[in-house]
């Protein structure tokens, strides 16, 4: 995706919570392009840092150094309104729909806040535009608009949580874990309307998840995060069918087949992720790996390139590496 315009720009991103002398390190160094049009999927382990990535993105936690550019504007140092005029770019949909809307609103008014805020329309245009939002996403404004949050189900939240976040006309959605919580049948519908208006709005999306088999049918690109580390990131189709990371080859066999009479894989990733608070030396991922070896435990292993825009952190992997 040489030739397509870079939207948000992710350079040596740290984020680190502090308690008395101890440090927990919950993102470190991460690199990344998401471009514009695109939907990069980021997948991991729970615990690996995903969704404070795009708390971080958002300046929701404030990252502890790095660099955060959207569309060339550096997020991390803005301040007070102009930060807050950035954000009208960037929205972020949280994974628990239910509490992620005040229960004691009516939906017309929670869709409509944004607008509000900003006073960038008002009356007559103003309600067409939540109007039109309400419908789009499935829920009659006319039956349900003066109805509070907490009469909705959860698939009926989400969808309210995604008609806010259009109601600016952002350029880049970030959506963290947001059909986790829902039933199959309506994760499917969720999606659908997701890549319908991305398709209208022109939407950019940051596909937060740790289900393989949904992130492999909404994303463009996939990153696959160990630790608070990207670890391989290239594109979708690729990384599925021949991954370059051991880790990516665990994630992949542990998901579940849906033919109850396939073999059980053997390819099982064993032990617990070591913690954020004392992570180990030089590759992260050494201690679970089968492949390690004495420079695994000394050097961290770079990124490197495997195959047109498929890249991998590690000292072996699976797939060989193309000259430089």
């Amino acid at each position: 995706m040489s030739d397509t315009k870079v939207l948000l720009e992710v350079r040596d991103l740290h984020v680190e919570f502090r308690k008395g002398r101890q440090v927990v390190s919950a993102v470190a160094g991460l690199n990344f392009d998401v471009y514009e049009g695109e939907t990069l999927g980021l997948v991991g382990e729970s615990g690996c840092g995903k969704t404070t990535t795009g708390r971080a993105l958002m300046r929701i936690v404030e990252p502890t150094r790095g660099s955060v550019k959207l569309d060339g504007v550096e997020l991390t140092t803005l301040k007070g309104l102009s930060l807050r005029s950035a954000r009208r770019k960037l929205q972020m949909i949280f994974q628990d729909p239910i509490s992620s809307l005040n229960p004691r609103r009516r939906i017309r008014d929670i869709v409509a806040e944004p607008l509000d805020c900003w006073k960038t329309v008002q009356g007559k245009e103003r309600d067409d535009i939540v109007w039109d939002l309400l419908t789009q996403v499935g829920i009659d404004p006319e039956v349900y608009g003066n109805r509070f949050a907490r009469q909705f189900s959860g698939g009926q939240c989400q969808r309210i949580s995604i008609a806010r976040s259009l109601a600016m006309k952002p350029q880049m959605l970030i959506c963290d874990e947001m059909v986790s919580a829902l039933d199959v049948s309506i994760q499917a519908q969720i999606l659908n309307l997701l890549e319908d208006l991305k398709a209208e709005y022109n939407l950019t999306l940051l596909f937060i998840a740790h289900d393989l088999a949904v992130v492999k049918n909404v994303s463009d690109r996939v990153a696959v995060m160990y630790l608070g580390k990207i670890c391989e990131i290239g594109p979708s189709d690729d990384m599925y069918k021949e991954p370059a990371h051991p880790y990516t080859k665990f994630l992949l066999s542990a998901a579940l087949e849906a033919d109850p009479n396939s073999p059980p894989n053997s390819d099982t990733l064993s032990g617990e992720p070591p913690s954020p608070l004392n992570p180990p030396s030089g590759c992260r991922f050494r201690t679970r790996c089968p492949y390690a070896t004495e420079t695994c435990a000394e050097q961290e292993p770079p990124m490197r390139s495997v195959a047109p825009g498929h890249q991998v952190a590690c000292h072996y992997p699976l797939i060989p590496v193309r000259a430089a």
